[in-house]
């Protein structure tokens, strides 16, 4: 018994010994108040060094803040990553732009994602993820009034709730 054990004991270390020594870990992040894209990496997932001595990789363009909180990225079945982020403190869309090696990206875009409703406070913290053969992007808003029994919004009257779109081509979009 103790040798069956020893051996399945050496076999499953040795399988995930071999199988983190080629991860690394990417991290991306904002700083201060959503001044644009950073990366952190990791080999070990728990010490981490910034990558282009913490400077800027992607600046916000779009939307009326031109804020960059948030960001999320995903790499799809076309072998591009696709990234959302937070756009601005108070707008009904979010921030979207791909790249193929996570350094030169696409012109920025602004995903109206709430814009066909009313009273709409803001788009915040969306996530990205590809199922299926489409993208699924998330996030929170908050609609005033939309959700009284369990609004608990206090003062600041926010009371998010989470909403998605599906997209095939970042072109055309469910509602949400």
């Amino acid at each position: 018994m103790k040798k069956y054990f020893f051996f399945l004991f050496f076999f499953f270390s040795s399988f995930v010994l071999f199988a983190q020594s080629d991860s690394i870990y990417l991290f991306c992040y904002f700083k201060g108040n959503g001044d644009g894209l950073h990366y952190a990496y990791s080999k070990d997932g728990l010490t981490w060094q910034t990558l282009f001595n913490d400077s800027i990789v992607l600046k916000p363009t779009v939307s009326k803040d031109k804020l960059f909180r948030d960001p999320c990225i995903v790499k799809g079945a076309d072998g591009k990553y696709h990234m959302v982020w937070t756009v601005s403190w108070n707008d009904k869309g979010i921030g979207y732009s791909s790249s193929a090696d996570l350094v030169n990206w696409a012109p920025q875009q602004f995903i109206p994602v709430m814009a066909h409703k009313k009273d709409v406070r803001n788009c915040w913290a969306p996530e990205i993820i590809y199922d299926k053969g489409a993208y699924m992007i998330y996030w929170a808003s908050t609609i005033p009034g939309r959700f009284p029994a369990t609004d608990s919004g206090g003062d600041s009257k926010y009371n998010h709730r989470m909403y998605f779109v599906t997209t095939k081509d970042f072109k055309q979009y469910s509602k949400a």
